[in-house]
């Protein structure tokens, strides 16, 4: 009877919906009308992992080099590993270190914005532009400065950001002198057939290729003559220079007239606010001197005046490559010479004794296979590389434990 009467009283007593399980009857939940927070939608989770582990494979060839050993791979000379026209591949992306000769001729000085931090880029001889060096440090300590021996990271050209631009560049902007070995040249032309291009290799071991519109300059040595300046500063006039020549049994040729010698193009500057002095202008000759006195004549003008400029007397022929060919030497030991139309005037012979440099501009053309050389980049560091991707491992992996936890409610 006591239980019916029990039982009969809870159906009338009003129900307690915000009473916590297991609590004291009249005991109420104040906090049951705040709705529960909905989880994260699986979606958000999953893009979270998607982008950590995107970011540790774009940083894969920065975690490759970091890896690698601290010593260098010795490559020996650049010329014998980038030069033979095939790289191996396995040099990619590796610590290395590299001997060759810089052309600094056409390097490249950066910069960056905003700062006065410089660095140099050059291309290293003897490689047929397959290497390139990009020296980052300023300024660059003695010691590395005298040895022509890199260490640093090796990158495809192609694997930089900046590629495209930076051999826009170069071709538009960058040209470099080749110069050739003259019975090279010959040889070369000999073979040549007219509507190919001419591929010469120069003095450097490069392979140059010309059209037959480019043009090359061709010095020939005149060895019964020498050229000879005289500062104004020293000979107010042309016959004061004359007078000098000529008093030390010299034989004028041909007066040049005053000629102000070019500044060099690594130098800065002249001006107000420059140290550089200005070039000195020189009464310039051609002279002929007696066997005999030849010597002596020369080391007595050298003596007037510091400024005084001596050299070997050259003609410079400038020549299309189309109006080139090569003609055997009347003599069986002289080698092969030239003969050139230069303007299209009578041809003239050159015999190769009489060659003294043949040389030409033409830009550098960076190749598909070319590599920089980061000098100084040492796989420690990347290390911190490590590091973050090993956080973002661990993110991406959080992210898709919750990403199943949310598909399973």
């Amino acid at each position: 009877m006591l239980g019916s009467a029990d039982a009969a009283k809870a159906m009338t007593e009003p129900a307690q919906p915000d009473r916590p399980a297991g609590a004291a009857p009249g005991v109420v939940d104040e906090f049951a009308h705040i709705p529960r927070s909905r989880g994260r939608h699986p979606l958000v989770a999953l893009a979270g992992a998607l982008l950590a582990f995107f970011l540790v494979f774009h940083s894969r060839r920065e975690l490759r080099y970091a890896l690698l050993p601290s010593a260098p791979l010795d490559l020996g000379t650049a010329r014998a590993t980038f030069g033979a026209g095939k790289v191996p591949a396995d040099l990619e992306n590796r610590y290395v270190r590299v001997s060759g000769l810089p052309d600094r001729e056409s390097a490249l000085e950066l910069d960056t914005k905003g700062s006065w931090v410089f660095s140099q880029l050059f291309r290293v001889l003897g490689t047929g532009d397959r290497l390139f060096l990009h020296r980052r440090e300023s300024p660059l300590p003695a010691a590395r400065a005298e040895v022509d021996s890199f260490e640093g990271r090796l990158m495809r050209v192609d694997d930089l950001p900046f590629a495209a631009a930076i051999r826009r560049y170069f071709a538009n902007h960058v040209v470099a002198n080749h110069f050739f070995a003259p019975e090279v040249f010959a040889r070369a032309v000999a073979a040549h057939h007219a509507g190919e291009t001419l591929t010469v290799v120069d003095r450097s071991a490069d392979a140059v290729t010309l059209v037959e519109g480019e043009t090359v300059a061709i010095d020939v040595a005149q060895p019964d003559e020498v050229r000879i300046g005289l500062p104004r500063t020293r000979f107010p006039s042309e016959d004061d220079a004359r007078a000098a020549l000529t008093s030390r049994g010299g034989e004028v040729v041909k007066s040049l007239g005053a000629i102000k010698a070019s500044a060099s193009a690594s130098a800065p500057e002249a001006g107000p606010l420059s140290s550089t002095p200005e070039p000195p202008e020189r009464w310039t000759f051609l002279v002929k001197f007696p066997a005999a006195q030849r010597q002596a004549a020369l080391d007595a003008i050298g003596d007037l005046d510091r400024l005084v400029d001596i050299r070997d007397a050259r003609q410079t022929i400038e020549v299309k490559v189309a109006d080139v060919e090569a003609a055997p030497s009347g003599d069986a030991g002289a080698g092969v010479g030239l003969i050139v139309r230069p303007g299209q005037g009578p041809a003239q012979r050159l015999p190769a004794a009489s060659i003294a440099a043949i040389h030409t501009l033409a830009p550098v053309v960076i190749p598909d296979d070319a590599y920089l050389l980061v000098e100084g980049e040492t796989p420690r560091e990347h290390l911190p590389t490590i590091f973050l991707a090993l956080v973002l491992v661990m993110f991406g992996a959080v992210n898709l434990v919750g990403f199943v936890r949310e598909l399973s409610r």
